[in-house]
């Protein structure tokens, strides 16, 4: 679970009236010292397909012993997976593992790790949770991804058939020829878990409203009205892809996977309902089918960004090179989903804190190239929406981090990196700050200086705002989450606080209901070639427009940025659901929860005066992806 700040206090920890036996384990904590990420186990009596209702509140520690590694031993006599004639994996002795993900005195989760055979980097990952009650939950990652950070190479490709055995019961099977490509490729994994000691067969289903309170999410503005029967049958298999994209996933247009969270995590945040769980978990796991699986050789961690340092995929060979793997399934930094964060809250796995790593390892060296720093490149190349989904990603892998992670010869290294490397991302989106052109609070694609015009044939300066809006949001959330501390935090907050003025004073600034209008690209700038924005909103539109600008109440419009004409625009009375609008409505929102100068009279402004807000909004009910509400208002 995710507790709010000061919810759970330094020197206290999670207790239930409920469960008495419940017991937690914190695995990190907010700058003030309270709980941020918690573990929680317990054991109570359920009633077949009937719900059960486990209230938790912070109180005062048993004071108990935690499970050790003896526990495992005393339940688990062996994990193998057996890949003939490539070589086996075993593991039979569980005295001493790698190293403790948790433990309480409800249950232990212990990493073991065992190469296949005598394969260089094909290596099976295992981590289990061993309960007091005598249940044991066993999960097996087959990576073909492990790499010497410090002079990196591609594993080959493999061929081989696979059976995983728990106690010398074959729990799971699987043939490489269904992998992509028909062989087990480089970086690219699959999973396999079982129970020993019998299922318990628990839905677990969340309270919206809790969840919602969580600055990483959001507050839902509609109870949904999807039916979640639709993600009842979702599971998990070798090689799926679960609901993302299977092939390019960097093509245009709207998808379910692309926004904050994906639409099925988003309707689980929304609901709790234990149907849109299933497809949490299994979409979060198909991450593993794609090109992300990096395990370093030395540390059997993710690589932290110390290790990446300057590397970059579009390096072919030399000191600077990171290696990939063409092919579909693909990943794709501008428009790729987020993962592992929702799926930790459903169910806490080692394996959702490493997926969340994984991506953020992948964003990281895309486009990385003479970066001259340990944490990357400022100038950042890069789509502003491909900024905004990495810094998220990143956020997400920084938030699960357990602070007492240790690999061979690390010690609390991954978070420690990945706060440099949010840093670094953070000064990145200061240039736009301190930059003389960006007078009316937007960022613009690609590096800084390019000042990269989206349609140099028309007059002006072009870019996409909403994709500004994408950023935003992720910013908001990121600085609320508190994730850096100090002088670090305080830029966070202010870089933040000066994106989030542009919502607010476009519709302020804008003459009469111009700011209902919204584009896919609109002029912001007078010069293509150096932007030369007006000092206000009202200046720049005056400058396009030639004519009266629409009245101040209506519903929200669309508008053509090469028009010169408000007569252009055209009413938007679709539902709610992800385009122009939606994003815009999204970052005021979350200008408005930041409380900046004159949020409240853009909220005011909006919410008095877009006459469809009603019937727009309820589309919100299906797709909340954007469908927040300001926490306070």
């Amino acid at each position: 679970m995710f507790p709010l700040e000061g919810a759970v206090p330094a020197g206290l920890t999670i207790v239930s009236a409920d469960d008495p036996s419940l017991r937690a384990s914190i695995l990190s904590r907010w700058p003030d010292g309270s709980a941020a990420v918690v573990v929680v186990a317990g054991e109570t009596a359920l009633t077949a397909n009937s719900a059960r209702t486990v209230r938790l509140t912070a109180g005062a520690p048993s004071g108990g012993a935690a499970l050790t590694a003896a526990r495992i031993g005393q339940l688990i006599a062996s994990v193998v997976v057996d890949c003939g004639s490539v070589g086996a994996a075993s593991i039979t002795n569980f005295e001493n593992p790698a190293f403790v993900w948790w433990s309480n005195e409800r249950v232990i989760c212990a990493r073991y790790r065992a190469p296949v055979g005598t394969h260089p980097t094909l290596e099976a990952v295992v981590d289990i949770h061993a309960f007091a009650g005598g249940r044991v939950f066993v999960e097996v990652v087959v990576e073909n991804g492990k790499v010497n950070s410090s002079a990196p190479a591609s594993p080959a490709a493999i061929a081989y058939n696979a059976t995983v055995r728990v106690n010398g019961i074959v729990v799971a099977s699987m043939a490489s020829s269904s992998a992509p490509g028909g062989q087990h490729q480089p970086f690219r994994a699959w999973y396999a878990s079982a129970w020993v000691g019998g299922d318990p067969g628990v839905e677990l289903g969340h309270d919206p409203a809790a969840l919602q309170a969580h600055p990483l999410f959001m507050r839902c503005w509609k109870a949904a009205t999807f039916d979640m029967s639709a993600y009842a049958a979702d599971t998990y298999v070798p090689w799926s892809t679960g609901r993302h994209r299977a092939t390019n996933m960097g093509a245009g247009g709207d998808h379910p996977s692309i926004g904050p969270l994906p639409q099925w995590e988003t309707r689980y945040l929304q609901s709790g309902d234990p149907r849109a769980r299933r497809a949490v978990l299994a979409s979060a796991l198909a991450v593993l089918t794609y090109n992300v699986n990096y395990r370093d050789s030395n540390t059997g961690l993710v690589p932290d960004f110390n290790q990446l340092a300057d590397r970059s995929l579009q390096y072919s060979s030399g000191p600077q090179h990171w290696p990939s793997i063409g092919g579909e399934p693909a990943w794709e930094i501008a428009h790729h989903p987020a993962a592992g964060l929702m799926a930790f809250l459903c169910r806490p796995s080692p394996v959702f804190i490493e997926i969340a790593q994984k991506i953020s390892v992948w964003n990281h060296v895309w486009k990385n190239r003479n970066a001259g720093t340990m944490y990357g490149d400022v100038r950042w190349s890069e789509q502003i929406r491909g900024k905004a989904w990495a810094m998220r990603s990143l956020a997400h892998a920084l938030f699960l981090t357990p602070e007492a992670l240790r690999g061979a010869g690390q010690a609390q290294t991954w978070r420690y990196h990945a706060q440099q490397c949010l840093y670094y991302r953070v000064l990145g989106i200061k240039r736009y700050v301190d930059d003389a052109r960006a007078k009316l609070n937007f960022t613009w694609d690609y590096e800084i200086d390019s000042r990269f015009d989206h349609d140099s044939g028309v007059a002006g300066f072009q870019q996409s705002l909403w994709q500004h809006h994408y950023l935003l949001v992720e910013l908001h959330k990121i600085a609320a989450a508190k994730l850096l501390s100090g002088s670090q935090q305080a830029t966070l907050q202010a870089v933040a606080d000066w994106c989030a003025l542009q919502p607010v004073r476009y519709v302020n600034e804008a003459p009469g209901g111009a700011w209902r209008i919204h584009y896919y690209k609109m002029t912001v700038g007078r010069d293509g070639g150096t932007i030369d924005s007006a000092p206000t909103y009202n200046e720049q539109l005056a400058w396009q427009y030639r004519d009266s600008p629409p009245p101040l109440a209506g519903p929200w419009m669309l508008g053509s940025y090469s028009a010169t004409s408000y007569g252009s625009a055209t009413p938007y009375q679709s539902p709610a659901g992800a385009y122009y609008p939606e994003y815009f409505w999204a970052a005021l929102v979350a200008a408005v929860e930041r409380n900046v100068p004159g949020a409240d009279a853009a909220w005011n402004k909006v919410t008095g005066n877009v006459t469809n807000l009603a019937s727009w909004s309820a589309g919100f009910a299906n797709d909340p992806r954007w469908g927040v509400y300001p926490r306070n208002k």
